[in-house]
């Protein structure tokens, strides 16, 4: 950030024509979707939300490549 333009913030709102990339993988995909709108979503649904999708990335993280997603469920 230059001195010019410290202490503004970039325009924050989100892009309704935007979303969220795809990975291949349904629940990330899923978790990516849940905080697609997460700027417009009262602060109170923030935690959640974001929990939700910290967990899901977790697990998708920890799983071995050769482990199925629908293994992930056992």
């Amino acid at each position: 950030m230059t001195e010019l333009h410290r202490g503004q913030l970039d325009n924050l709102e989100p892009d309704p024509a935007t979303s969220p990339p795809e990975t291949g993988h349904a629940s990330i995909d899923d978790a990516l979707l849940g905080l697609a709108d997460l700027a417009s979503a009262p602060l109170s649904d923030h935690h959640d939300r974001l929990a939700t999708a910290h967990e899901v990335l977790h697990k998708a993280l920890d799983r071995p490549d050769d482990q199925p997603e629908s293994a992930e469920s056992r």
